[in-house]
């Protein structure tokens, strides 16, 4: 195996009536040469941020790059914590965030000066990263969605999606709930399952695609914990979200 993949936070799909929960997928992999992030964390885990680094023994300061999907919030808020880091993303979503007339209100405005201040590299479809890592943009639920292919030694194919497949329900059904181009989603969600053995969604764990079956590979449960004197549904203290 060329690349090791630890997810550091494994995604979870869900929202309020007035809002989304933003706990999007956050990844670490290397190959012993380069020390990369997917994306970085949603702002609900800053308060542990270096404590989950430190757990799986990651520093901030030796990560080379920041591979991120796109610039939505909880996929890109905690980019000031790699401070020597090359920022990648793709040119068509940097162009898109950075145009107040055309973003979206969900778009990490805070991360552009960090951004701009950095090392940072604008890739095009198909673009070479590093040895193994390749650039597939996979536009719809941004412009500028990038999903970034790790090649194996063995040969097969590893996805890094983001949001471009959320979970792995938009990848059975090519479906999305949140798309600003609902046509060119479901060409990038084809584009996924055609090019990958395994996908990393951008709010799920890890799955299987054989012979165009998405198998997930494991269980992908949140527990929620109410404090502050709080009970949910008849007195419980916490509630466990399982994804079926």
């Amino acid at each position: 195996m060329r690349f090791q993949v630890d997810v550091l936070f494994s995604g979870f799909s869900g929202k309020l009536e007035t809002g989304y929960l933003g706990w999007g997928t956050w990844a670490y992999l290397t190959d012993g040469a380069h020390n990369m992030m997917l994306d970085t964390g949603y702002v609900g885990l800053r308060q542990n941020y270096g404590e989950i680094l430190a757990s799986h023994r990651i520093r901030a300061e030796e990560v080379t790059h920041v591979l991120l999907t796109h610039m939505h919030f909880d996929h890109a808020c905690n980019v000031d914590q790699y401070p020597n880091a090359e920022f990648v993303l793709s040119r068509q979503e940097w162009e898109y965030a950075n145009d107040p007339e055309r973003r979206d209100l969900f778009v990490e405005t805070g991360a552009l000066a960090t951004l701009r201040a950095g090392r940072l590299r604008l890739v095009e479809d198909g673009e070479e990263i590093v040895p193994g890592v390749t650039a597939m943009l996979t536009p719809g639920h941004t412009p500028g969605c990038c999903s970034y292919v790790l090649q194996q030694e063995d040969g097969s194919r590893w996805v890094l999606a983001g949001d471009a497949a959320k979970n792995r329900g938009e990848l059975r059904t090519r479906e999305v709930q949140m798309s600003m181009d609902p046509a060119a989603t479901s060409a990038s969600l084809r584009r996924i399952i055609e090019t990958a053995d395994r996908v990393l969604p951008g709010h799920d764990g890890w799955v299987t695609v054989r012979n165009g079956e998405v198998i997930p590979e494991g269980e992908n449960d949140k527990v929620m914990i109410f404090g502050q004197g709080v009970r949910v549904n008849g007195g419980q203290s916490s509630v466990v979200l399982h994804m079926d």
